[in-house]
């Protein structure tokens, strides 16, 4: 993946192009430069061998003031520049060998063949000095001006992507009647986006608003038909004696409808992507939730002939909790270790910052620990009926209220499920 922005990489891209056009420019320039000067240099240089021959009178003397020497070939050389005239072509010749600079024109007049040295040493080396710092200079600038130029012009092509962003960003789900954005950009590139984005919201939001209508109808429904059973358990259990066979069965039909409300009210809570508060008027102490799930599993582990057990270490009794939501997560575990626990022991073991559910049941393999968090996961024990939910319910919650659920396990050995406070 390309960490980097979409900004600089149109910098990038600019300067890298900027750097390729001022080289080759740079590199066209000394070439030009250089080709003007050695015709420039050869026309000068005929004209005053030229004016030399038609005026033989000049003095070396004053030729050599001039920097000039004329060399035939009855004139010996000067040692310096002797070795270059070997094989001296025709016409115009540079010749650099540091520290000396020469400029040599070979030309034949009436018959006599001239060699025209010009000692360029002084000019020559600071003509270069300045070309070089002038083209780097250049170079350099135009540089420094690309990225200038690469810089406001991602500015540009960036903002309207930016403020696509940004209005997105605030948009709220849960708000009706908004304006559409699509119309605050122009019909081009960014504008099509802007609409491909509304569309694509417009239809998220429809299918949550629909989901939303779904789930508050069937809660409504749901919470309807456990009310009036509550209502009715209620009415059967004060006409009936207390300790009868028939009371025991009301009593159990009463409690699963309680616990059906509240796995409805976790499952509505969870549902939603924001924290949700506390509510005061449903809160217990950790202890009061542990000591009536406790109370409401133990007929089924008796039953089963499994140990139970509940540990109480060091609990704070000023900290309060969501009863619904808690003890949703602690009746799953403990179903959990009920349907997979076939003999030895469960416990229920809190703290101050903890609630663990420990079990000597048949353990999860290693090789599906990794998975079996996540939603609609069933391991190759789990009983028939079982769908996958319970594990991600529990942590759904606690995402919800801010826990970390974590867990152990060894094969054949048990588990252990801790929710952090």
């Amino acid at each position: 993946m390309n960490k980097v922005s979409i900004r600089w990489r149109i910098v990038i891209a600019f300067t890298l192009i900027t750097l390729f056009v001022a080289g080759a420019f740079t590199l066209g320039i000394y070439t030009i430069v250089h080709a003007m000067e050695d015709e420039l240099l050869s026309q000068e240089m005929s004209a005053k061998l030229k004016l030399i021959v038609a005026n033989p009178a000049h003095p070396e003397r004053a030729l050599k003031e001039l920097g000039l020497h004329l060399f035939t070939a009855d004139t010996p050389a000067d040692a310096n520049i002797s070795k270059y005239l070997v094989n001296l072509k025709p016409g115009f010749t540079e010749v650099e060998a540091s520290p000396y600079s020469y400029y040599f024109y070979r030309q034949t007049i009436d018959g006599q063949d001239y060699i025209l040295v010009q000692d360029q040493s002084m000019y020559e080396d600071g003509f270069e000095r300045n070309l070089f710092i002038a083209l780097k200079s250049g170079f350099l600038l135009t540089i420094l001006l690309g990225i200038l130029v690469g810089w406001l012009l991602a500015r540009q092509i960036i903002s309207p992507i930016i403020r696509l962003s940004e209005l997105f960003s605030r948009r709220k789900l849960d708000v009706l009647g908004e304006e559409s954005i699509a119309s605050k950009f122009s019909q081009d590139e960014i504008g099509r986006v802007a609409q491909a984005f509304e569309d694509a919201y417009a239809s998220i939001k429809d299918a949550l608003w629909r989901e939303r209508l779904f789930t508050s109808d069937v809660s409504h429904e749901f919470r309807s038909g456990l009310m009036i059973i509550s209502s009715s358990c209620e009415l059967l259990m004060q006409a009936s004696e207390k300790g009868s066979p028939d009371y025991a069965r009301i009593e159990r039909i009463a409690r699963a409808s309680l616990e059906m409300q509240q796995l409805i009210e976790s499952l509505l809570i969870v549902a939603r992507a924001e924290h949700t508060a506390t509510n005061p008027t449903k809160t217990q102490t950790l202890k009061q939730i542990a000591q009536e799930a406790f109370d409401r599993w133990q007929p089924g582990f008796q039953e089963k002939g499994i140990v139970f057990n509940l540990l109480t270490k060091d609990v704070s009794e000023s900290r309060l909790f969501n009863n619904d939501l808690l003890l949703t997560a602690l009746s799953n575990l403990l179903k959990n270790a009920l349907n997979y626990t076939h003999s030895g022991k469960v416990e229920i073991v809190i703290d101050q910052t903890s609630l663990s559910v420990v079990d000597t049941g048949i353990g999860i393999d290693f090789d599906q620990q990794g998975q079996v968090l996540k939603p609609f996961i069933r391991g190759n024990a789990l009983p028939l009926d079982g769908l996958g939910m319970g594990l991600s319910l529990i942590q759904r919650i606690c995402q919800n209220q801010g826990w970390h659920l974590s867990f152990f396990s060894e094969p054949g050995r048990g588990s252990t499920f801790t929710i952090n406070f």
